[in-house]
Parts: structure tokens; C-alpha cells; sequence
């Protein structure tokens, strides 16, 4: 484009100075010196054309994709060079011969010029690398960055051995700069340190907020099937109904990092059991180890974990904290389902006053027999314990028969110095633990106390008396009660063993029995209760 400009200009020069040198032969007389100053003008020229020479060689590019513009540019010029010739010329006064070769020189220094005013134009414009729309540097070609980007995601493929892709946005474009700097090394740099390379994945959210990556919809499925499928125990008895999330779980497909995916089955694990989150417990009355972990769905071996003072002690005190583990779910699964199961009808006890009998003895005229009835729930569990039970049906398959039992009303002979002060003792050979105290404790009323000893500890009678039962008697285990004979009754619970029969006498501080655990026992202990004219009072205020 430039070398025609050049090329057309130059004759069209020639054709002027030949027009001029034909109708005018005076001009060479009248100005001697136009042949030096043609000579200089020629030199002139040869330096033009070696500028344009060398700006089509810097420029080739640009100037081939921006023809139009380049000739709109130039023509603009050329009218501008026009009218400021035109407007210099006409202030000056100069004859016919002499304006016209003033015209034609002064043409000829603004195209010299114009054609350094083009050079410095283009030679302003550079290529300027953009990250993520931030300028980041410059370089000398269109073609080497992103290159240099395609080789290194083909290193990152090969290396994690799966196709990836450039997480960032790289552009090269070409614009104007001036006064800048090219340094295609340091571009380089920055870009292999900044540049992150990913694979596009399905990334779990839940309740909006990013978890963890799986390589596909079909990984993301069978994770949601896996977690319900923990949480879903169906039996005989049983029918599931619905399982359901109680979070907002969904798989959007991102660009993550090749280390970040995870297998179908360590997601699972991970959403289904969490982190562990630790929790204090504060010890009450009546607290073992046992009910703290059956409350809080743990083992006992798990508690001593984590609170290593009770490795070789179970003794608890009310007040004491202690250190639960408990594991803490990403994502709830609710299970509801319906349960049928049998259950038994308690029978009732009916008592009947027999005089032939001694007070504080009774015989069973008729054993009782528990009933049946079939009941439908609706059981609702979330993450595996349940949180709600609803009787949806209840039928009774078997009536419960009535126990009947003849109770003695016939005073005791006590022989004198077996009869009880009213004043007990401790009802063991050793001291013990107080594991459960009188009163209000699990939803019910705790009739005496629990003092926790090994199994087979001496059992002694609190005060003198006559005992009225020795041996099993339901929750209680192997129960032996004492008639002290002044209102006052004792009972011994749980034993492993009875040494005393009905109808003895003993002596305070005497063994009638050996500690166990029997009946509805937490752990080895002794159950001890005292009743005042028929009604239990805390052994604690006579003791």
C-alpha cells in the first residue's frame, strides 16, 4: 500500500516537473539554484522511501488487516497537506512560474512529513496480553502467548493423564502503546505461575453451598442412593415409605482441579458421618456411664476414649463434665416408615386380705398372664434415630388375665431383741458409691437409693427384723425384705444371692444376702429402700 502511494506520488512529481520545464524555459534562468534544490528534494525522497521500506516491514500485519483504515488515514492527509499547501501558498506573493514550483516543494516536505508522522503512528502499536480482562504485560507476536498457553495445558493433561482445561481467560490483542516495553519472557512467567488448569465436574452443593466433586450425573446419582440406602433397614415387620433429604442437595458442573474429584464411596462417607464434634456433658443424679452413652448413641469404650480418667474408673459424681465424640452428618436423610409389632398388655394385680396369713407374707391364689395386642406406627427417623412415633391402628389379638394374691393380716410374733429401733445402718460391709439418689429421675420416681459395689459385697440387714420375701421378684432381681416390726420395712435389691429364708429373724448386721446385678440393672449395685407405714421415704434421712 505504502510502496504505491510512494511509487504513484513520484511520477506524478516527474510529470509536474517535465510540465513545468516544457511551458516554462525561464524558470531555470530565474532560479539557478532549482537544480540543488531538485537534487535535495530527490534525497529526500530516497530517505522516504527507505522509511516506508522499513514500516511496511514492521507493520506488514497491521497494515494488511487495516487497509481501509490506512488509506482512509493517508487521504485524510493528503487533503490536510492540500489545504495547508493551498492556504500557505496563496499568502505569498509570487509570480505564476514561481507559485507553482513553491506549491510543488512545499507539497514535497509535507509528504516527507506525513510519512514519518505515519511511521511513528504504527510504530506506537504493540500486542497487550489480557488475564481475566487485567493487563498483564506485552509481547512482539500475536501467535506466541497463546501457544505458550496451549503447550502448557497439554503438559497439565499428560501429567494428570485426562484432558483439561484453562480455568482463566487469555486474550492478545493489538493496540496502541507508547513509550512501553516488550518482554515476551516475563509474560511467559506470569502466566505459567497464574495460569490454573481444570476438568469440568459435577460439584455437590448442599443448601447452596460447595462440598465436594464427582466426575458425573451418574457418580452424583448412585452418592444419593448410597446415602439412603445407610438410613433404610427394612424388616419383616416393617415398610418403608418415603426417604427423603432434610437439606437442599444439587450437582453443578464447574471447573475444578483433577485432585479435587473423589471417588463415589469416600464422598459418601464423608457426607453420611462428617466431622467430629465435640460436646460436653454435665453428670446428674442417677447417671452412669451406661445411660450417658445409650442417650447420646454411643459406647462406653467410646466415652472412656475421650476422657481418659475414666479408663480404670466408672465412678461419676453430679456436676462432673465429661467429653462426648459425636459425629455430626453434612446431609440428613429422614426415613418414615411403618412398623407393626406385638406387644404385651401388663396384667393387673388383684389383692386379697387373708388372716391366716402373717402380715408382711402373701400367696398367689391365681398367676397372672400379660394380654397381646398388635399395634401399626408410623416411625419417623432422621440420620437414624428416631424423632417422631404415631399410632396409626391398634388391635388386641389376647385379654390380659388377672393376678390374684392373698395378703397376710396376721401380726408377727417378734421375739424380744429381734424387733428393729428404727434406728439402720449401712446395708453393706463396705462404703460404695451412691450411684442414683431418692427422687424423680428418667421420666419416673426412683423409690431408694443405688450404691454402686462389686458383685458378691456382704449384704446386711439395716435393723433387726423378720424377713417376709427371699428370693426373684420381677425388676427388682433377687429382693429380700426385712419387717422390722415397728412400721418400718427395708429392701435389698438385685443380689446374686440370698443367705436368709422367709420368716427368719436376724440381727442388725447381719449378712442376709451377696451383691449383683439382677433384674433391670444398670451395673453391679445395691438397691436399698426403706418404707415408713407402707410408704417409701429416703433412706439418706435415717441412715
Amino acid at each position: 500500500m505504502f510502496k504505491e502511494w510512494y511509487q504513484d506520488t513520484a511520477e506524478k512529481i516527474k510529470a509536474q516537473l517535465a510540465k513545468i520545464k516544457t511551458k516554462i524555459p525561464t524558470i531555470e534562468e530565474k532560479l539557478p539554484g532549482l537544480q540543488t534544490k531538485l537534487a535535495q528534494i530527490q534525497v529526500k525522497l530516497s530517505k522516504i522511501k527507505a522509511q516506508l521500506v522499513k514500516i511496511k516491514e514492521n507493520s506488514k500485519e497491521i497494515i494488511h488487516r487495516n487497509t481501509n483504515k490506512t488509506k482512509l488515514f493517508l487521504c485524510d492527509q493528503g487533503q490536510k497537506i492540500r489545504q495547508a499547501a493551498t492556504g500557505f501558498v496563496s499568502k505569498l506573493p509570487l509570480q505564476k512560474e514561481q507559485l507553482k514550483y513553491a506549491v510543488l516543494t512545499v507539497a514535497l516536505l509535507l509528504a516527507i512529513v506525513s510519512g514519518y508522522s505515519v511511521y511513528a503512528y504504527y510504530d506506537s502499536f504493540t500486542y497487550v496480553v489480557y488475564l481475566d480482562d487485567q493487563e498483564v504485560g506485552y509481547v512482539s507476536s500475536e501467535t506466541l502467548i497463546p501457544e505458550f498457553v496451549s503447550a502448557l495445558q497439554a503438559e497439565e493433561s499428560e501429567k494428570h493423564g485426562t484432558e483439561v482445561i484453562c480455568k482463566q481467560e487469555v486474550k492478545v490483542v493489538r493496540e496502541q502503546r507508547k513509550g512501553i516495553k516488550e518482554d515476551d519472557e516475563a509474560v511467559k512467567r506470569l502466566l505459567k505461575e497464574e495460569l490454573d488448569f481444570g476438568v469440568y465436574a459435577y460439584l455437590i452443593h448442599i443448601n447452596d453451598q460447595p462440598a465436594m466433586a464427582v466426575a458425573s450425573t451418574e457418580d452424583y446419582n448412585e452418592v444419593l442412593e448410597k446415602l439412603k440406602e445407610i438410613y433404610v433397614c427394612e424388616e419383616d415387620n416393617t415398610t418403608v415409605k418415603s426417604v427423603v433429604f432434610d437439606d437442599k442437595l444439587e450437582a453443578r458442573r464447574t471447573l475444578v482441579k483433577p485432585q479435587e474429584i473423589y471417588p463415589v464411596d469416600k464422598v459418601v462417607e464423608i457426607l453420611c458421618y462428617g466431622s467430629d464434634k465435640r460436646e460436653t456433658y454435665l453428670v446428674s443424679r442417677g447417671d452412669s456411664l451406661w445411660t450417658i452413652a445409650r442417650k447420646n448413641n454411643l459406647t462406653v469404650d467410646e466415652i472412656r476414649q475421650a476422657n481418659p480418667h475414666l479408663q480404670d474408673s466408672d465412678k461419676l459424681m453430679p456436676g462432673d463434665e465429661l467429653n462426648l465424640i459425636v459425629s455430626e452428618p453434612l446431609v440428613s436423610v429422614v426415613v418414615t416408615q411403618e412398623e407393626v409389632v406385638k406387644q404385651s398388655i401388663p396384667y393387673q394385680t388383684k389383692y386379697k386380705d387373708d388372716s391366716s396369713l402373717y402380715k408382711g407374707t402373701s400367696k398367689v391364689l391365681q398367676q397372672g398372664k400379660n394380654g397381646v395386642k398388635e399395634i401399626k406406627y408410623r416411625v419417623t427417623e432422621k440420620n437414624g434415630k428416631e424423632i417422631k412415633r404415631e399410632v396409626l391402628e391398634e388391635k388386641v389379638l389376647q385379654e390380659p388375665t388377672e393376678k390374684i394374691v392373698a395378703r397376710g393380716t396376721k401380726k408377727v410374733p417378734v421375739p424380744a431383741g429381734v424387733s428393729g429401733n428404727g434406728r439402720f445402718r449401712w446395708p453393706l460391709a463396705v462404703r460404695g458409691t451412691i450411684t442414683s439418689r431418692y427422687g424423680y429421675r428418667w421420666g419416673g420416681f426412683h423409690r431408694g437409693i443405688d450404691i454402686g459395689v462389686p458383685v458378691g459385697t456382704a449384704v446386711l440387714a439395716a435393723d433387726s427384723g423378720t424377713v417376709t420375701h427371699a428370693g426373684w421378684h420381677g425388676a427388682y432381681g433377687i429382693l429380700v425384705t426385712i419387717n422390722h416390726g415397728n412400721g418400718f420395712v427395708t429392701k435389698y435389691a438385685h443380689n446374686s444371692a440370698v443367705l436368709v429364708t422367709v420368716g427368719q429373724y436376724v440381727q442388725k448386721g447381719q449378712q442376709i444376702a451377696r451383691s449383683g446385678s439382677t433384674g433391670y440393672s444398670t451395673g453391679p449395685h445395691l438397691h436399698f429402700e426403706i418404707l415408713k407405714n407402707g410408704s417409701n421415704v429416703n433412706p439418706l434421712s435415717y441412715l
